[in-house]
């Protein structure tokens, strides 16, 4: 299995404090089954400095430990960003880290109590400029909780969403829960990862990889937890269950013209107004 949203790069967020605990937590997400972790400190998020460089230090120097240790994972770099009005100019420089640093998928952090104004224009911009957004634990977000269907219009404008492995073992309550299970039911789960910090979210994949199965079939549990995370890190496209699902097959340049379409009907007015009121 690979995990593409993890917090175990220490000394840069909330996650490790010191390279032991690293070490500690790479080492149990290797017993679980997991072969390989994208390290992904949050980013532009206002509380903590962190710098591409930084992260690429310290994913070298974390899998120069493990390797000591000879403890099987592969650690690679990226960032869990923040949502900014100027997100998609820094991802063109370089400086804001996408999954694997391939320079395709982002993922992205929302508030958790909304999805902001504008969101739908915002990720239409990023899509424009080649990028693709992996929402951050979606089913946590209460503006999905209460209104999935706009989970359905973000993907079919091109983007993906990741559900964080303890929500689907019912860790983190009854609200991200059925959200969760809704959007696995309507093939709208592309990405099922840890989200791992020391002490209170552990670093395992297989108990939540257990529960898919049961509810969707062994099919759809490879797909999220092994085929989709495997071609984000190739800078492949991955698969769109919604699609199969409501027999849909447009192309990404209708999914986006439909997109900017939607923008328009709802009256979104643009970044310029959602950077001054969320900037």
């Amino acid at each position: 299995m690979i995990d593409l949203h993890t917090h175990i790069l220490p000394g840069l967020d909330d996650g490790p404090a010191d390279m032991g605990e690293a070490v500690a937590l790479c080492a149990e997400a290797a017993r679980d089954g997991i072969e390989t972790m994208v390290a992904t400190p949050h980013m532009f998020d206002g509380v903590y400095d962190v710098a591409r460089d930084d992260v690429l230090a310290g994913v070298k120097a974390l899998q120069e430990r493990l390797d000591g240790e000879g403890i099987p994972l592969e650690i690679m770099p990226g960032g869990e960003t923040h949502i900014t009005v100027d997100l998609p100019a820094l991802l063109e420089r370089g400086e804001a880290l996408t999954l694997g640093d391939y320079g395709k998928y982002v993922l992205l952090e929302l508030p958790h109590d909304v999805a902001p104004p504008g969101l739908e224009e915002f990720l239409l911009d990023l899509r424009l400029r080649g990028f693709r957004a992996v929402i951050a634990h979606a089913a946590r977000n209460y503006s999905f909780q209460y209104r999935p269907e706009r989970v359905e219009t973000i993907v079919r404008a091109g983007h993906f969403v990741q559900i964080t492995a303890t929500i689907l073992t019912g860790d983190l309550g009854r609200g991200p829960y059925d959200c969760a299970i809704k959007l696995l039911k309507e093939g709208l789960c592309h990405v099922v990862a840890s989200d791992c910090h020391p002490g209170f979210r552990p670093p395992g994949l297989s108990g939540a990889r257990k529960r898919v199965e049961k509810l969707a079939g062994r099919e759809l549990a490879d797909r999220i937890f092994d085929w989709n995370p495997r071609a984000v890190l190739a800078g492949r496209n991955i698969s769109y269950p919604w699609r199969e699902r409501s027999g849909g097959t447009g192309s990404d340049e209708s999914r986006v013209s439909e997109s900017n379409r939607r923008c328009r009907v709802s009256g979104i007015r643009g970044k310029r107004e959602w950077g001054r009121k969320n900037g």
